[in-house]
């Protein structure tokens, strides 16, 4: 997985960098080997703005957050990617699922 971070009005530090590298790590359990995450951390008019963009094989997918806190700010956008992620993943196991398995109630064991 490949992850771009970007900063406006903001200085990164290894540490931000470090935290950001890992948290969006987590959500490669969901992406492909081939994904690639673009972070773009923004702070304007006294409020951190966090988007994450992320191109996936089968979809891509853009998130927003706004906060007062760097960390709750980054911590809110991560959520809500996680969160369709893993709705994502539910669908396409139900896909699968649903091809090879009858929904029948009779021919279940």
């Amino acid at each position: 997985m490949n992850i771009q971070t970007n900063y406006q009005n903001f200085k990164s530090s290894p540490w931000t960098e470090q935290f950001i590298e890992k948290r969006v790590s987590r959500l490669s359990r969901f992406l492909g080997e081939s994904a690639s995450v673009q972070v773009q951390v923004k702070f304007e008019n006294q409020k951190y703005f966090s988007s994450l963009a992320i191109h996936n094989s089968r979809h891509d997918f853009s998130f927003t957050a706004e906060a007062e806190n760097f960390y709750e700010c980054f911590s809110l956008v991560l959520d809500k990617a996680s969160r369709a992620l893993v709705e994502e993943k539910r669908k396409l196991k139900d896909r699968i699922n649903k091809k090879y398995f009858s929904i029948d109630n009779e021919s279940r064991p």
